[in-house]
């Protein structure tokens, strides 16, 4: 595995590969924005480091840390004022 991609375990014990799109620090926390492989949706959470070699993925839970991330989302891929539907989060 490269250090563009990480394997996300899900809640029934699965696991799911995705590559990192790109992370961003702000507000004191840690955003990852990925892309799951398989399906080619796109989410994102806050990182939070456990260790030195664990780390675990947090629910972005406010409209304006989402705000954020899309604009940031947009500006990385080259949209210009095109928003996903909250619908296209995964």
């Amino acid at each position: 595995m490269n250090e563009n991609t990480m394997t996300l375990i899900n809640e029934d014990g699965s696991e799911e590969l995705a590559e990192i799109i790109f992370t961003h620090e702000a507000n004191g926390k840690n955003y990852v924005v990925f892309e799951f492989v398989e399906s080619g949706d796109i989410s994102a959470a806050i990182y939070e480091e456990l260790s030195d070699e664990e780390g675990r993925l947090v629910d972005i839970e406010t409209e304006e840390e989402w705000d954020m991330i899309q604009k940031l989302l947009d500006e990385q891929l080259g949209e210009d004022e095109e928003d996903f539907e909250d619908e296209d989060w995964a």
